[in-house]
């Protein structure tokens, strides 16, 4: 499925269950709400997403395939309420520079993920 909404902010629905193969390729998004109902995320979901600054991925992602970050050279920062990332698939993060931010070493201040 691929994204065709205009909105740069995007809060998906509470029912979404997985993000599809290049599902936001180059679209303008600046920011994505991830509900903890979302378990799966394909190869290149993100694919050039140049707007993307920060990511935060649910505890409740299990799998996340190749690439999913791939070429969005705005992103700095990834933040996993995982404490570790090693269940979540093979180079996952392949051509994506931004830094992970494992549980426990980040929050929440006034709604934005924040390194502690």
């Amino acid at each position: 499925m691929e994204y065709i909404g205009t909105s740069k902010y995007v809060s998906l629905p509470s029912d979404v269950k997985e993000i599809s193969f290049r599902t936001f390729l180059r679209s303008d998004i600046c920011s994505i709400e991830t509900p903890n109902s979302v378990t799966y995320i394909d190869v290149q979901a993100f694919l050039c997403c140049d707007n993307l600054r920060h990511v935060v991925i649910p505890i409740s992602v299990k799998a996340m395939e190749y690439a999913v970050f791939e070429d969005c050279n705005n992103l700095t920062d990834i933040y996993l309420e995982a404490q570790r990332c090693t269940h979540l698939g093979y180079d996952w993060d392949y051509g994506c520079k931004a830094k992970l931010h494992f549980a426990g070493e980040w929050e929440y201040v006034d709604g934005v993920p924040k390194v502690k």
